[in-house]
């Protein structure tokens, strides 16, 4: 059975109570009779307890378990590709499925022996609902999902590479306004396509066999060049977000004050772990942003990707989480884009038209933003893994992102519009399939979810717009009766 979900109104935190039965909402462990790490000299045999296992939940001494084994990932946290934050915040518990979704197999049995230092004598039998995920994962295996014709991705970058020659073209070799303005739309549409290629290869979905190597680390400067975002800073943010998707304190998709607030939890001045600071709920967003959200919504996203390219350049200008290794490439490229864009744009006969053209752009660009929000902004809220009595991060992998993740109910031609992320539910317990196969996989989710009564939420498009400006509105009604005397009153003891 799965865990019982409290507070589904849109207007609550959900928090997922622990149970005590075999079923725990916590993260399940595995048969020890599968996938056992090979022993390697460094192994002490040791045996530890769960209990045991949770008191090393610190930066500089974690330990967390894989498959009934303990790993000791201190030393490794700094030198995790997928960014430190992604792996510190599962110190203590065990993270099997979460490694699993991100790596292939024969990954993890290469990597991970040198990290195991014994088993855990007290593991809870995994429950029903993770057993039947983790057979469907091994079932899309077998039918060849995690990898894709060779042609699926041949044809994508034909057509975003044609998208970037006819703006060339339109910019370039005409000569009306109107021909420049559609050169504006297209470079947006440009960016949109761009970042859906760059996003498969980053989670390693776009590999044709399961032992490809895609070179993250000159395809993402690639990325960035055209794009303008680093590829870097999306790894550190998004990982983090898949593995614990709309907690309130960690998901560092869902901070986005002082603009947007989904939840009046945010009011309360949270310390949001992800960016390692207090996310205030200051003037500007009392008395300008958030209590007029739902209007400020669209106009927000169309000019949201200049906020990108701030994070970019912070990220890649200060110790990052993870990448040091590649910010220079990283850097490189960004250069390269600013480069490129400005001069580009420059070439147009007058400074109306290169402001117009700059704006427009970054406008439709703006639709990917919506795209990638409205897939959770409207999604029950995880409470902090900080309150006693809930389990972490919304509960086991499979439950947590199918709770907070919305898919978007399309025809088969719109396929492209939407680049995958309208199976939000199967791309967040299953981020490794092929793009190419994520329409025929999505019943078998949906009939999963239903065996288990999980909220699987699919809706037409218009209809996802209408729920994330509803669900604004809610917010927005709470900050405007909420005062920093009456939190202070509440909070104040004795």
């Amino acid at each position: 059975m799965p865990p019982q979900i409290q507070g589904l109104e849109s207007d609550d935190v959900i928090s997922l109570k622990r149970s005590d039965s075999s079923e725990s909402a916590l993260p399940a462990e595995p048969d020890s009779s599968k996938q056992q790490l090979p022993s390697t000299s460094r192994q002490n045999n040791g045996q530890y307890t769960v209990e045991e296992v949770a008191r090393h939940n610190k930066k500089d001494d974690a330990w967390l378990i894989y498959n009934n084994q303990v790993l000791d990932i201190t030393k490794w946290i700094s030198h995790h590709p997928g960014g430190e934050q992604t792996i510190y915040r599962f110190a203590g518990m065990d993270a099997t499925d979460e490694l699993r979704a991100f790596h292939d197999d024969w990954v993890l049995e290469k990597k991970l022996p040198h990290l195991v230092i014994g088993t855990v004598v007290d593991a809870p039998a995994p429950s029903q609902l993770v057993q039947d995920f983790r057979e469907l994962g091994e079932h899309f295996d077998k039918l060849g999902y995690f990898h894709v014709s060779p042609w699926f991705y041949v044809q994508k970058v034909m057509f975003v590479m044609s998208l970037f020659g006819c703006v060339l073209w339109l910019v370039l070799k005409e000569e009306s306004v109107a021909a420049h303005m559609l050169g504006a739309v297209v470079l947006g549409i440009f960016w949109q396509q761009f970042a859906f290629v760059g996003h498969d290869c980053g989670h390693m979905s776009a590999r044709t066999h399961a032992r490809d190597h895609i070179d993250v680390h000159n395809l993402g400067a690639l990325v960035t060049f055209f794009n303008g975002i680093s590829v870097a800073w999306w790894k550190a943010t998004h990982n983090v977000h898949h593995a614990m998707p709309n907690t309130v304190d960690c998901d560092p998709d869902i901070a986005h004050l002082p603009v947007f607030a989904l939840h009046k939890k945010m009011f309360e001045g949270l310390f949001n772990k992800y960016h390692g600071r207090v996310m205030e709920f200051d003037w500007a967003a009392r008395n300008i942003f958030v209590p007029y959200q739902h209007y400020w919504y669209y106009p927000i996203m169309a000019f949201a990707r200049w906020n990108l390219y701030i994070q970019s350049v912070l990220f890649l200008s200060n110790s990052n989480d993870g990448h040091k290794g590649r910010s220079m490439l990283d850097l490189m490229a960004l250069l390269g884009f600013f480069c490129w864009m400005p001069t580009l744009a420059l070439q147009l006969p007058s400074w109306v038209e290169v402001v117009a053209f700059v704006l427009l752009s970054h406008a439709v660009a703006g639709l990917l933003n919506v795209q990638i929000t409205l897939s959770h902004f409207s999604q029950p809220i995880f409470d902090s893994p900080d309150k006693e009595g809930v389990a972490k991060y919304g509960g086991d992998f499979f439950t947590r992102n199918v709770i907070s993740s919305l898919d978007v109910a399309c025809p088969t031609y719109l396929d492209w519009f939407h680049g995958g992320l309208q199976f939000q539910t199967l791309h967040h317990c299953y981020p490794r399939i092929g793009r190419q196969h994520l329409r025929k996989t999505e019943p078998l989710i949906a009939s999963l979810c239903k065996k288990h009564s999980l909220p699987y939420s699919s809706k037409p498009f218009w209809d996802c717009n209408v729920d994330i400006v509803k669900t604004l509105k809610s917010a927005a009604l709470d900050a405007r009766k909420w005062s920093p005397l009456i939190y202070e009153s509440m909070c104040a003891q004795g």
